[in-house]
């Protein structure tokens, strides 16, 4: 995982501008980075899980790191705001109710429909796989939590966390 670390410190380095553009802060990076070194056996045993590999995970983190910028841009067409709007209907029904149970077939199978979404709509190489290892760090970090949860309630993203987490330890992944 230090491989993926480096990477992420090189970017923060070398992208300053792109960084604060859709992160807020260089600090909201370093509390990300903090995090996947906080949870790297975690992230470690899920990146094996999807990608077969930490070399496989990380060459494609490096890569979606180099195309950033270009991802960033492509995310801001028309079509964009559509699947935005889409996707925060998912997540709405996600986390309509979180006393509910996430392993409930009915919160799984939001869960699934999400992920086809994403890799239905996404421009992105390493999601040929939905990449729930992304999504649980994404969700994980500070500055995406405050924002989902001031858009779906507190709590929301951990919920959405536990949700996918609960996916990806009880499904097998040649199947999506």
């Amino acid at each position: 995982m230090s491989d993926y670390i480096t990477a992420l410190e090189d970017f923060k380095d070398n992208s300053t501008d792109d960084l604060i553009k859709h992160w807020g802060s260089i600090e909201n990076f370093d509390m990300f980075i903090q995090k996947i070194k906080d949870d790297e056996s975690e992230v470690a045993k899920v990146a094996i899980q999807q990608f077969g590999s930490i070399e496989k995970y990380t060459e494609t983190m490096k890569y979606n790191l180099e195309h950033f910028s270009e991802f960033m841009k492509t995310q801001l067409t028309e079509d964009v705001k559509e699947i935005g709007k889409q996707s925060d209907m998912l997540y709405g029904r996600l986390t309509a109710d979180l006393s509910e149970d996430v392993s409930s077939p009915k919160i799984q199978s939001i869960v699934y429909e999400l992920l086809q979404f994403i890799q239905k709509n996404s421009t992105s190489v390493s999601l040929d796989k939905p990449c729930i290892n992304v999504l649980i760090v994404t969700y994980s970090n500070d500055y995406i939590k405050n924002m989902t949860d001031g858009k779906y309630g507190k709590g929301a993203s951990d919920y959405i966390v536990k949700a996918f987490r609960y996916y990806s330890e009880n499904n097998a992944y040649e199947n999506h």
